[in-house]
């Protein structure tokens, strides 16, 4: 990696960013929508698997199911997003989805629910999320110049937070005990949407050179490879696997957390989780002033310095003021973390590998999070609910510790 191509990554940016295109902020609003989408669903599909049976096993199956998709098919959509245009898939993905949404409302409508038809809409579902998310990231860099990859990407997960995390999921729960299909039914009708957007401006943005027709291993070889062979990628989707499995790991036992260390009523357990979506937001806002505070090398140190010492901070003071400020600092050092090394992706990978680097990180992390959920769900077995967070947050200093010779490398290598 020479000189010249990482100097950026530690340059403090001072010039105002480009304006952002018509077509990415078409683009945008599609993804938003889709992302609301999301949400809707998240808040009705438990409710609707509960009122169906009160197992838990089945209840936690439909989780499961939405999850699927990544872990089946998230190595083959990077092949596929490298191949296609990127828009495309963006609008038939959620021509899918939508399709798959409004038969889902009409059986729910009808009174045709049951339990089988939810745990495989939400595997329908599930499997064609990757290829829209794919599509989403690596299509960014198409739609906006390089110095404005940062705004773009605060910008996508500003939406991800309001959509798929902070307004979704309670409008949702709220509309399904209003109506049961009415949030699928909108659902529909928000990815419908999407998809129409999406579809406007495809002839606005150029598709990138497709790589020469391989076996889809071969393809995937090649962009593992350029993966492993670049320092600072690879120790980014290293710590971000870390990342993954301890934010996975905290968040399982989060409920206990709030049950018997803070000793506040179940309410509290939804707070918090909106505290962290808050937080992310503030973490959003801030990203452009604190690169062009520190530097994108910095920044990226600091933010991940920032979330395990917050979840080390949860373990070391189980009180509610101290709690709900660490959680807040957690969400915006993981978004700020997300926002710096996405676009850092994005300026380092080829067009035409962009997609399969970016499945194979996104793999690493979902891969990641089953089994740093199991752990901490055994640790807080064997040695406490405040082990977890302490065993966690170490993990992540330490990490990030042995990821940091890479990261200046990357900014000084000649």
């Amino acid at each position: 990696m020479s000189r010249l191509g990482t100097r950026w990554l530690a340059r403090r940016d001072t010039r105002a960013a480009a304006p952002l295109s018509r077509p990415f902020w078409l683009v945008w609003t599609a993804s938003a929508v889709s992302f609301l989408g999301d949400g809707l669903v998240a808040g009705a599909l438990p409710l609707l698997a509960a009122s169906l049976t009160r197992d838990a096993r089945v209840v936690s199956l439909t989780e499961a199911a939405t999850q699927a998709g990544w872990l089946l098919l998230g190595l083959v959509s990077g092949v596929l997003v490298d191949r296609w245009s990127r828009i495309t898939m963006m609008w038939r993905s959620d021509v899918v989805r939508a399709l798959i949404a409004a038969a889902f409302a009409a059986l729910v409508l009808t009174g045709h629910a049951n339990v089988p038809l939810v745990v495989g809409v939400a595997f329908g579902l599930g499997l064609v999320a990757p290829f829209f998310d794919n599509a989403s990231s690596s299509v960014v860099p198409q739609l906006v110049p390089k110095g404005s990859l940062e705004r773009a990407n605060a910008l996508n997960q500003t939406a991800i937070l309001l959509g798929a995390n902070l307004i979704g999921p309670p409008v949702g729960a709220a509309l399904f005990v209003v109506m049961p299909g009415l949030p699928l039914g909108l659902n529909a009708v928000s990815f419908a949407v999407a998809a129409g957007l999406v579809w406007w401006v495809r002839t606005s943005v150029p598709a990138p050179v497709p790589p020469q027709r391989r076996r889809v291993s071969s393809e995937l070889l090649e962009g593992l490879a350029f993966l492993w062979r670049n320092r600072l990628l690879r120790a980014l989707c290293l710590l971000l696997g870390v990342m993954n499995g301890v934010s996975s790991g905290i968040v399982a036992v989060l409920v206990l957390y709030v049950l018997e260390l803070l000793r506040l009523p179940e309410a509290a357990y939804g707070w918090l989780i909106a505290a962290f979506a808050v937080g992310g937001l503030v973490g959003a806002a801030l990203t452009p002033a604190v690169i062009a505070l520190l530097g994108r090398r910095w920044a990226m140190i600091g933010s991940a310095v920032a979330l395990g010492s917050s979840i080390l901070g949860l373990g070391a003071f189980p009180v509610p003021a101290a709690a709900a400020g660490f959680v807040v600092v957690a969400g915006l050092a993981s978004v700020l973390w997300n926002i710096v090394t996405v676009s850092i992706r994005q300026r380092l990978v080829p067009a035409e590998l962009l997609g399969r680097v970016t499945s194979i990180y996104r793999v690493v992390g979902f891969v990641a999070t089953p089994f740093g959920a199991v752990a901490a769900g055994l640790l807080a077995h064997e040695a406490g609910l405040r082990a977890p967070y302490l065993v966690g947050g170490a993990i992540t200093l330490v990490a990030n510790a042995l990821a940091v010779p890479s990261i200046r490398a990357a900014g000084t290598a000649s």
